[in-house]
C-alpha cells in the first residue's frame, strides 16, 4: 500500500471543513489525513483537538503557506504522495482510488476535475484550451472548456490541472524542484508549481476523478485578492508564458470584468478612479517590477 497523506488547508470555514473530512472518511481508498490550520478563529482548533484530528496550526501566511506546510509535513513524515485540497470542496468517494490507479513513476501530479457541487457537469474553473507550447491559448473563439460536453471527444486525461482541489502529488519527483513559493501569498502559487512540476514529470487532470466545489462565480471580489491576482499573474507571465505584454493586458481586463460582473458598475469604477484604484495599479506596478512585497 502506497503511503498517501490527504492535507486540507483551512481558514475560518469549520462547517465546510467538517463536510470535507466526512467525505475523506468515506473514500474507497483510505489516506491518512492532516489539517493545516491557518490560525482560524472560528473554533476550528478546538474542534480538531476535541476530536483527535491530526493537525498543524500556524500563522496565516495565505494559502501558499498552507500548501508549503502540507508538502513539508508529508515529506518529513515519509509519505510517498500528498493529496491537496481546500476546505470548501470535497472529493468524490472514489477520487483517490482513481487517481492512484493512474499514478506512475513518471507522473508528478494527477488532479481531480473541479466541478460545481450542484451542477456536476460544469467546471468551477474553466479548463483552458492549450496552444502548441502547452500554454493557455490567448486569442481564440474558444478559450476555455466550461463543461464536460465541450471537451474533445474521448478526453480521459487533459494536460492541465487547477491545483490544490484534489491534486495528488508524487513527492519523489517534486523533491527535485523544491516546495511551494510562499511569496505568492494568494493566487499564482498553484500556477507556478504546475509549471515547475512539468519540468520533472507529467501533470494532468483525470476526467473520471471528481472534486466537488461551490460555484465561486457569484462571490464578491475581495480587494486584496485583486491586487495579488494582478501582481502574481504579471510575475507568472514573465516567468513562463508567451505573449507576456498581451497576457498582462488581458489580466487587468479580466480582473476588472470580474469585479463589474459580481459587484456592479459603481464598485468596479472605484478600482479605476476611486478609493480602490491602488489595488489594481499597485498590482500592475509590483508585477512589472517582479516585486514579491506583501503589501496588503
Amino acid at each position: 500500500m502506497k503511503k498517501v497523506l490527504a492535507a486540507i488547508v483551512t481558514y475560518n470555514r469549520l462547517d465546510l471543513l467538517k463536510r470535507c473530512l466526512y467525505h475523506l472518511s468515506n473514500q474507497s481508498l483510505q489516506p491518512d489525513t492532516l489539517i493545516i490550520n491557518n490560525a482560524s478563529t472560528d473554533g476550528t482548533e478546538e474542534y480538531l483537538m476535541q476530536n483527535g484530528i491530526d493537525h498543524v496550526t500556524q500563522p496565516n501566511g495565505g494559502s501558499s503557506a498552507g500548501w508549503w506546510r502540507s508538502i513539508k509535513e508529508a515529506m518529513e513524515r515519509g509519505y510517498e504522495y500528498v493529496w491537496l485540497m481546500d476546505d470548501d470542496g470535497f472529493p468524490d468517494n472514489r477520487a483517490l482510488e482513481l487517481l492512484m490507479g493512474q499514478m506512475d513513476d513518471h507522473t508528478a501530479c494527477i488532479s481531480s476535475v473541479v466541478v460545481k457541487e450542484n451542477k456536476r457537469d460544469e467546471f468551477v474553473f474553466g479548463i483552458p484550451v492549450l496552444n502548441k507550447k502547452g500554454n493557455p491559448i490567448l486569442v481564440s473563439a474558444k478559450r476555455k472548456y466550461n463543461r464536460f460536453s465541450e471537451l474533445p471527444p474521448g478526453t480521459e486525461k487533459y494536460p492541465f490541472a487547477h491545483l490544490f482541489n484534489g491534486a495528488l502529488i508524487n513527492l519523489s519527483l517534486v523533491q527535485n524542484i523544491g516546495n511551494i513559493n510562499k511569496d505568492y501569498f494568494l493566487y499564482g502559487d498553484e500556477v507556478d508549481y504546475f509549471c515547475r512540476m512539468r519540468e520533472v514529470g507529467k501533470v494532468y487532470s483525470l476526467m473520471s476523478a471528481l472534486h466537488y466545489h461551490p460555484d465561486v462565480s457569484q462571490r464578491s471580489i475581495d480587494k486584496t485578492r485583486v491586487y495579488y491576482f494582478i501582481r502574481n499573474t504579471f510575475i507568472l507571465n514573465k516567468k513562463y508564458f508567451d505573449h507576456r505584454v498581451s497576457r498582462n493586458f488581458f489580466t487587468v481586463a479580466i480582473a476588472w470584468a470580474r469585479i463589474f460582473k459580481r459587484d456592479g458598475l459603481g464598485i468596479s469604477l472605484s478600482y479605476l478612479f476611486g478609493k480602490n484604484r491602488k489595488y489594481i495599479f499597485n498590482g500592475i506596478r509590483d508585477g512589472i517590477r517582479q516585486d514579491f512585497i506583501k503589501r496588503y
